[in-house]
């Protein structure tokens, strides 16, 4: 079962390497965070990536840079004829900003990337896309030579990375290469945004169809097109999500956090929550307590 917290095993490494990763078979993708930052490459591929209440189309040339416990999900669209093939990196952004310093301008967008609050997720970079299969081909060499983990190696391969994003979007506005807000929200978008103010409370899809103004039925099967799960999925991945926040963050009793996530009954509380983690909440805040940033 794949659960919403996933975490990395760096096993002593930093930086956690896969180059050019191929699939074509079916893709559902599921919600899920890691505790470290999450570099993703579309190198061929269709399909969406929802995070932060957000829909982002997924193709050629896209760059996704997810920030440690941010809730998201990869929907593929894959068929033998129209692979998806990524690369994906895993690693703990404290440790390389050092290496970043003599370098201002890439060091402060490194820093906005990772931990800048509104800083979109998703960048456009298919015009840079020749340098940065170039980049990401030489990584891959130097990985396979036993240097990966270097950080002068990383050190490169992160500049190179923040200096596309840099050109990408002009320099001279936020980092946002890719933003939605300037189109219309998806039906999805405004079900999430919706979801984000009141998944605290009882929510039920005769709810969210009497406020789209459309059909049960409908909104179901909007969703389920757009963002390829459905929207107690969605419900659940959130609800959890803020739980885990709260187990590590504060002091509240597991029976508060229940209550204040939108599950009043503790036994289902806790039953939901190892079902989706794979702990119960007081394991989980024994495990990570602290460990949030």
């Amino acid at each position: 079962m794949n659960f919403l917290f996933d975490p990395v095993k760096f096993d002593g490494d930093t930086f956690i390497w896969s180059h050019g990763v191929k699939t074509d078979t079916a893709y559902p993708g599921f919600y899920h965070w890691h505790q470290c930052m999450e570099l993703l490459y579309v190198h061929e591929g269709e399909g969406s990536i929802i995070v932060n209440q957000h829909t982002y189309e997924m193709r050629r040339g896209m760059l996704f840079l997810f920030q440690p416990f941010q809730l998201h999900k990869v929907f593929a669209n894959v068929s033998p004829e129209k692979p998806y093939r990524r690369s994906i990196a895993f690693f703990e952004p404290s440790v390389f900003t050092d290496s970043l310093l003599s370098f201002p301008l890439r060091h402060s967008l490194f820093m906005k990337v990772w931990q800048g609050r509104s800083t979109r997720p998703a960048f456009d970079l298919s015009q840079e896309s020749g340098r940065l299969e170039s980049c990401f081909a030489n990584y891959d060499d130097i990985s396979k030579q036993g240097r990966g983990q270097e950080q002068e190696e990383v050190a490169i391969l992160l500049l190179e990375l923040m200096g596309c994003i840099h050109k990408a979007g002009g320099g001279n506005r936020d980092t946002a290469v890719m933003d939605p807000s300037g189109r219309a929200l998806r039906y999805s978008e405004q079900i999430m945004q919706w979801i984000e103010a009141h998944y605290a409370e009882e929510v039920s899809l005769d709810q969210l169809a009497e406020l789209m103004h459309l059909s049960k039925f409908y909104v179901s099967r909007v969703f389920h097109e757009e963002t390829g799960s459905n929207i107690t999925d969605y419900l659940t991945a959130r609800r959890i999500k803020q739980a885990s926040r709260l187990l590590q963050s504060t002091s509240l009793s597991i029976e508060l956090v229940g209550i204040q996530v939108g599950y009043p009954n503790v036994s289902y509380f806790i039953h939901m929550f190892k079902k989706v983690v794979g702990a119960t909440p007081l394991k989980y805040r024994q495990r990570h307590v602290g460990s949030l940033k």
